[in-house]
C-alpha cells in the first residue's frame, strides 16, 4: 500500500507543479457584468452596448433560417483627458452559455483619431450566430490600455497593464 501512495506522489506532484506554472502564466479574467440596457465606466471611458438584428446582405451564403445577422453597436465616451487619449480598439466576441464564441466584423465606426472628452463615438459591428442563440449570446470587450500619447520607442516596452478585465453586456 505504501508503494501506491508513493508512486501517486511521485506522479502528481511534479504534475500538480507544472499545473501552477502554467497557471500562472495564464491569468484568468476578471469579468465585469454590466446590466442589460446599462453602461459601464470602466478606466476612464464609458462603455454601452445595444443588440439588435439586421436582414442578411445580398448575395451572402449565411442566408438560412438556422442563422441569425446581429448588429450590435457598441458606444464609448472619454469621461476625462485620460480617457480621451485610450484611443486603441477593444476586443470583442460574442459568447453563448455554453462558452461558444463567434467574431464580428466592423461596419461602421465613427471614431475620429483624436478623441475628445464627452463626446461619444459609436463602432457598429456585425456576426452571424445560429438562430437558437441569437437571443442569448452577450458581447464580452476586452478593453484596450493603448494611449495615443505614448512615445513611438515606448511602444514595444511591457507595461504595468494587465489587460486581464473584461466587461459582459448582459441582455
Amino acid at each position: 500500500m505504501g508503494a501506491i501512495v508513493a508512486l501517486a506522489v511521485a506522479i502528481g506532484a511534479p504534475t500538480y507543479d507544472r499545473y501552477l506554472l502554467f497557471q500562472s502564466g495564464q491569468p484568468t479574467d476578471r469579468v465585469h457584468a454590466v446590466t442589460a440596457g446599462q453602461g459601464i465606466t470602466f478606466e476612464h471611458v464609458t462603455w454601452k452596448v445595444s443588440y439588435g438584428t439586421m436582414t442578411p446582405p445580398a448575395g451572402t451564403r449565411h442566408n438560412t433560417p438556422d442563422k441569425q445577422w446581429l448588429k450590435i453597436a457598441i458606444t464609448r465616451t472619454a469621461e476625462d483627458k485620460d480617457g480621451a487619449q485610450l484611443t486603441g480598439q477593444p476586443e470583442v466576441l460574442l459568447k453563448d452559455r455554453a462558452g461558444r464564441a463567434w467574431q464580428l466584423e466592423t461596419l461602421e465606426d465613427t471614431a475620429p483619431s483624436d478623441h475628445l472628452v464627452g463626446e461619444s463615438y459609436v463602432t457598429t459591428k456585425v456576426a452571424v450566430v445560429p438562430s437558437a442563440v441569437a437571443k442569448e449570446v452577450e458581447l464580452e470587450l476586452r478593453p484596450s490600455s493603448y494611449r495615443a500619447d505614448t512615445p513611438t520607442e515606448d511602444l514595444m516596452k511591457p507595461t504595468a497593464d494587465d489587460d486581464n478585465d473584461v466587461l459582459r453586456f448582459r441582455r
